[in-house]
């Protein structure tokens, strides 16, 4: 005997009609799924974008907020350092009227023998120039500041007044040998500098030198003395109000080089003296501050 099932017969073609219809609602999940997960990225990069202008923006105020108001090589440097040598006599146990050297007054880190400047007294108070503020010395029109090559790199610098006519002095060292570039400049319109040749005074021994006089690529004539006992050699020149003096144990054939290099400098310092801080400065000190603000 045949039995028949009297469940509800199956319909041609339900099933895959079935799937048709769950394959279609998922493609339309899927494409409503979509827009919402990119409106999600767009909305994301909009915030971040937004942020970062945010940031840029505070470092900017905060940056142009920072900056500080340079005017003279003296705002420069360090604040609270004795700068009268009348205070500094009266406080060496009543010891008055012995003159002291800059060296007595333990302004800067180095050897007794480097704590010169060319053409100065040695009662000549000398200053250490912090490293870091160097690069304020461009506002004030000095060369000194924009001097880096050879592998060379600033070591210290240091800077002092004799009768209203300042002299900063950058030794650039990659180690082995020295390089020393005095700049002096008067600090009035109405003071004259004195001659090049009493910045040699007791700087080198002409008498032991050979001398030569080159003229440079910018036309100024430079005044070249090789020492014969030591490995040294002192180049001078100048142009206007402004001198210099470079000394080194380098080779002598590196001198008329870097004569050249100094005067260059000098000669385009005025085409790259920024009137104002540049933008990129006024934002690293933004960040700067902002990210201390962060850490503290």
């Amino acid at each position: 005997m045949t039995r028949h099932d009297r469940s509800t017969p199956a319909v041609p073609g339900a099933s895959s009609s079935e799937s048709h219809r769950s394959w279609h609602r998922g493609t339309v999940a899927n494409e409503a799924t979509r827009p919402r997960a990119g409106w999600l990225v767009v909305l994301t990069l909009l915030v971040l974008a937004l942020l970062g202008v945010l940031i840029f923006v505070a470092a900017w105020v905060v940056g142009g907020r920072a900056l500080p108001q340079i005017n003279s090589v003296q705002s420069l440097l360090p604040q609270g350092v004795q700068s009268s040598q009348q205070e500094v006599e009266e406080s060496t146990d009543g010891a008055a009227g012995v003159p002291l050297t800059s060296t007595d007054l333990n302004l800067i880190p180095v050897d007794a023998s480097d704590a010169t400047l060319p053409g100065a007294p040695e009662s000549t108070e000398i200053q250490q120039i912090p490293l870091e503020s160097l690069n304020a010395l461009k506002s004030l029109g000095w060369s000194v500041p924009h001097l880096s090559g050879f592998g060379l790199t600033a070591e210290y610098a240091e800077t002092g007044v004799v009768e209203d006519i300042r002299t900063v002095q950058l030794r650039l060292t990659d180690g082995e040998h020295r390089l020393d570039i005095s700049e002096t400049r008067p600090e009035e319109s109405d003071v004259e500098l004195a001659a090049l040749e009493s910045k040699l005074e007791g700087l080198v021994d002409t008498s032991a030198s050979v001398r030569e006089t080159l003229t440079l690529r910018t036309g100024d004539e430079c005044e070249l003395f090789i020492s014969e006992g030591a490995q040294e050699w002192t180049a001078a020149m100048g142009s206007g109000r402004v001198q210099y003096v470079v000394t080194s144990d380098l080779p002598a054939e590196t001198a008329e080089q870097i004569s050249n290099w100094v005067m260059a400098t000098d000669r385009s310092r005025v085409q790259v003296l920024p009137i104002v801080p540049t933008g990129s400065e006024r934002l690293e000190r933004g960040f700067e501050e902002l990210l201390a603000w962060l850490t503290d």
